[in-house]
């Protein structure tokens, strides 16, 4: 009778959880799709693309940028790996990476502009040494050929993508598997950049397909940094769809819908283009990988200096959006203000609509998705999680402009357009995404042997959750937690398109001031978008020891 009663109970909380996933989380997914595939049925659309002056040059800039932003960061993240593997330092990697990935990209950028350009920090430190009176008529921010959003992303992509290598690292299974064939290529005359070349890296590189082709899509697609920092003439394919999507003709907006889907088509594309390269490139890695032994050492001195490098230019950026959100007279070539006032920070605290929205929509979002996520492991088998992480891989690999401009379209006839309601469930789509990829494992690995006991020992099922489980869970569950608040602060195309202009956030504020306006406005924005993530990345190294 009693495994009767609990089998119901579990039976009733799934189909709930069921329930409300489908509705908060799935549905609004796939709706958004759906309106965007009928909204493709519009051949005047699809003309007018076409017939677009700054289609095919505006295309090479996104591909281009996002492909070198890629490239450049997994090939410096895996020198910082093979350089500092093994080192004292490497146990500390994943903590101050996760600091790092906690900064919203726009609010770097933003921070980075300010630093690269004419009249930026490091431009004013040259001219002191040379005598300079004027700024140098150098294009160090928006250059045509996308250089300064290429370095940005790159300083950006590295940190979460040496997150995921050293995360992968730390699974023990995994590590000592490769360490074995390490020992084995030691012994047959390998040193260590050979052993991370033709042992680790073949290995690691595959499992991390999925996370790299987001960070590679985002990159193409990206919007609110392509404006800040972005080239203009032309700009990005993603900004001049993103041009289209807002304006009130309709006739143009729908050719900003098509321009979403043509993006979109053309990334799905050139995602199998490179995949069929890579494997008509096997033979020939083969033959790299069987190669003779390299004896050249671990990296150490340039993985560090890398590393120091960019964490100095993070530290840098912030100091620099510190000083420049008090900053109200400073003269070129001057490295520090002469004259200081707080006028908008007042600003912020007379009038703290964004921030309180920005905060608003990140806890719910958070809570809701962490509420959701643990209701679908609680209730679910393992088994049937492939359809949720299917999802989640989806909601994250098509670009944001897709998926929002769907929601838009979608949520027209639901009349969430401009409603609360309707930006928080735009914002569930990332952020439970990246909840549930991130509690996943951890919660799956959780030992069985726990339940069991606290069985034998006559506790309920809600008893060992909330006095066992939950405690071992926690450093994994709050992490999660820092992560969903940085991807909720962060969200600007669904924010901008849903709210309709009723609803304004730290980021939506923060790209209207970077188009022009108060440089102390933005840089207080961006420097409370930095903040907000890192004092949630805080509070969950806090609790990163397990209660026992």
């Amino acid at each position: 009778m009693a495994r009767t009663l609990r089998g119901l109970r579990l039976t009733t909380s799934a189909l709930g959880g069921s329930i409300l996933l489908c509705l908060l989380w799935v549905l609004p997914l796939f709706a958004g799709l759906l309106a965007i595939v009928f909204s493709t049925h519009n051949p005047a659309a699809w003309r007018a693309l076409s017939a677009h002056p700054q289609l095919w040059s505006a295309l090479v800039i996104s591909l281009t940028t996002g492909t070198a932003g890629l490239i450049i960061a997994a090939m410096l993240a895996f020198w910082i790996a093979a350089g500092l593997y093994g080192s004292p330092a490497w146990k500390k990697l994943q903590g101050l990476m996760g600091g790092f990935l906690s900064l919203p990209h726009l609010a770097f950028a933003v921070g980075f502009g300010f630093l690269i350009m004419p009249s930026g920090l490091l431009a004013r430190g040259v001219g002191i040494i040379f005598g300079w009176t004027s700024p140098p008529p150098w294009i160090t921010t928006q250059d045509p050929a996308g250089v300064s959003l290429i370095a940005a992303l790159v300083l950006k992509e590295i940190p979460f993508v040496l997150w995921l290598i050293v995360s992968l690292l730390a699974r023990t299974d995994f590590a000592q598997q490769l360490n074995g064939q390490a020992r084995a290529a030691t012994a047959l005359g390998h040193g260590p950049v050979s052993i991370w070349l033709r042992v680790f890296i073949p290995q690691i590189l595959p499992r991390l397909v999925w996370p790299l082709l987001i960070v590679w899509v985002y990159g193409c697609s990206v919007v609110d940094m392509a404006i800040a920092i972005g080239p203009t003439q032309p700009p990005p394919l993603a900004v001049i769809i993103w041009a289209d999507v807002n304006n009130v003709d309709v006739a143009i907006n729908a050719r900003g819908t098509a321009g979403a889907v043509f993006l979109t088509l053309l990334l799905a594309g050139s995602a199998i283009f490179a995949w069929a390269l890579s494997y008509a490139l096997n033979p020939t890695l083969r033959e790299f990988y069987v190669g003779g032994p390299n004896t050249l050492g671990a990296p150490r001195t340039s993985a560090t200096m890398i590393l120091t490098t960019i964490a100095a230019l993070y530290a840098l950026v912030f100091v620099l959006l510190l000083v420049m959100s008090v900053g109200s007279y400073w003269p070129f070539p001057v490295l520090v203000p002469t004259q200081f006032r707080a006028v908008a920070w007042s600003q912020l605290i007379t009038s703290p609509g964004p921030l309180l929205s920005s905060l608003a929509l990140a806890l719910a979002s958070v809570t809701v998705s962490i509420g959701l996520a643990i209701a679908w492991f609680e209730s679910f088998l393992e088994r049937f999680d492939g359809y949720v992480l299917g999802l989640a891989v989806a909601a994250l690999a098509l670009p944001a402009l897709l998926i929002a401009e769907g929601q838009y379209l979608a949520f027209l006839h639901l009349r969430l357009n401009g409603t609360w309601f309707g930006v928080f469930l735009s914002q569930l789509t990332p952020v439970f995404a990246y909840v549930f990829i991130v509690l996943k494992g951890p919660y799956r690995a959780f030992d069985r042997r726990y339940r069991s006991i606290s069985y034998g020992l006559n506790t309920s099922g809600i008893g060992f959750w909330a006095r066992i489980k939950m405690p071992l869970l926690k450093p994994v569950v709050a992490s999660a937690t820092a992560i969903g608040i940085g991807v909720s602060i962060a969200q600007f195309v669904p924010v901008q398109l849903i709210a309709a202009g009723r609803i304004s956030t730290l980021t939506t504020e923060a790209v209207t001031l970077s188009g022009g306006g108060s440089r102390q406005l933005l840089a207080v924005f961006s420097l409370v978008l930095m903040v907000i993530p890192l004092l949630a990345f805080g509070v969950a190294s806090l609790v990163r020891k397990p209660v026992t």
